[in-house]
């Protein structure tokens, strides 16, 4: 492609195809001066961007109006954030607990008093678990469903799916936890994978190509 070439009041020509025009709400058909044929006209406030560069900003400021995506990103960035408490609950339950995995994580004690410390205690491994089972799905959820977003799914049906991934992994993080009685966190768990296969199926009936 070749590059931009300004002209006064930072406008500048493309080389875009014309299909590319229909895309960008900012673009706007005009005659071509002499020597150029098939161009498309792009004028901005701020200094020239790259044809490129325009057409990629503008996509993306479509995108993030999109409710679809915007919806993934709310609940992503919830499940994301839940994923990253873990790790600080985990350190409270060791503390709490007087379990320690390393020596040097406990100061100011005999030998004798740190080996007691370095022994495994049931809740503090309960937690673990519990950060290792959202590791396993919340990631995969995250990547499948920014690719389910860019498959254009029905808003209520991408927010039933995305509310329910949601309220499980945080129903099978207080079942593991609290040690509540299945089928609890089994069904926790068997929601949230379940949502997982559904928009990844959904995503490869969209695009599959072998």
């Amino acid at each position: 492609m070749n590059a931009c070439i300004n002209i006064r009041f930072n406008p500048f020509y493309c080389d875009w195809p014309a299909d590319d025009m229909k895309e960008v709400e900012c673009l706007q058909a005009l005659a071509p001066p002499p020597g150029f044929s098939r161009k498309c006209y792009c004028e901005t406030q701020s200094e020239p961007l790259s044809c490129r560069g325009a057409r990629s900003s503008a996509k993306m400021a479509e995108l993030l109006k999109d409710q679809v995506f915007m919806a993934f990103t709310t609940h992503a960035a919830i499940v994301s954030l839940k994923l990253l408490l873990m790790g600080p609950l985990t350190g409270y339950f060791r503390i709490t607990r007087g379990s320690f995995v390393n020596a040097e994580d406990v100061p100011g004690k005999t030998a004798e008093e740190k080996k007691k410390m370095l022994k495994p205690n049931e809740d503090v491994e309960r937690v673990r678990r519990c950060h290792q089972n959202d590791l396993e799905n919340i990631i995969p959820f995250v990547f499948i469903g920014l690719l389910y977003t860019l498959t254009g799914p029905p808003l209520s049906t991408a927010l039933i799916h995305f509310r329910i991934f949601t309220v499980s992994r945080f129903c099978h993080t207080i079942s593991y936890i609290l040690a509540l009685p299945q089928p609890s966190r089994g069904l926790s768990y068997v929601a949230g994978v379940g949502v997982t296969v559904s928009i990844g199926v959904q995503v490869l009936l969209k695009v599959l190509v072998l």
